[in-house]
């Protein structure tokens, strides 16, 4: 495989060591606050965005909003001296959900001219070169877990997505190493990830490769 397979086109953490609890913390109250604030997501040059994740989101904050009235009247239900511990949990517990939403919506997979660079918020992320990639499909799947990792039914297949659900199956001419969350490596020639419209996100990313095949 070629150097230019290995580097990375795209602003992306160094290849991962897990970030500290400080660290995710900071990131999701960065991204929460920009995110509610209505703030421009700025995109590296020459770079489209792919959105994910938005059904997702969806269910966690009907989720939430189910939740915050439970919890109201919980919280009427319990001694005075209880009232503010419970809320101050609440209030957290509120922030870190919203926050993490904000986190996936801020974090599209990015899309330039020689790279499909996959990611899910948090839950690490994948850089693909467009000259390895041989199709790209819109195929509705599930894979057990988050983030980025292994698909059990297929020892050359990998997932990366915020939730199990996934809507794309891209596939490579040659294996890619994947580093997985645990450290280890994985060869995959098949990767399971979603996009908020699979059938346009397909289309993008087989004009991306087509031209990229020209500019070679």
């Amino acid at each position: 495989m070629s150097n230019e397979h290995t580097r990375h086109p795209l602003p992306s953490p160094p290849d991962e060591a897990r970030r500290s609890g400080s660290a995710w913390s900071a990131a999701l109250i960065r991204d929460l606050v920009h995110h509610l604030g209505r703030k421009a997501h700025e995109l590296p040059p020459e770079s489209r965005a792919l959105p994910h994740s938005a059904d997702a989101r969806t269910t966690i904050l009907l989720v939430v909003a189910t939740d915050l009235v439970v919890e109201a009247l919980i919280d009427l239900m319990l001694p005075p001296v209880w009232r503010a511990v419970h809320l101050g949990w609440v209030f957290l517990a509120t922030v870190a959900t919203v926050g993490f939403c904000a986190m996936t919506a801020r974090a599209p997979h990015l899309l330039d001219g020689r790279f499909l660079l996959l990611r899910t918020g948090p839950f690490r992320e994948l850089s693909v070169p467009l000259d390895a990639i041989v199709s790209v499909r819109a195929a509705h799947d599930a894979t057990v877990g988050h983030g980025l990792r292994r698909r059990a039914a297929d020892e050359e297949a990998v997932a990366c997505s915020v939730s199990s659900a996934t809507t794309l199956t891209l596939e490579t001419a040659e294996p890619l190493p994947v580093r997985l969350r645990d450290g280890g490596t994985v060869l995959a020639r098949r990767i399971h990830f979603t996009a908020d419209r699979p059938a346009d996100a397909a289309r993008l990313i087989r004009e991306a490769i087509g031209g990229a095949a020209q500019n070679r």
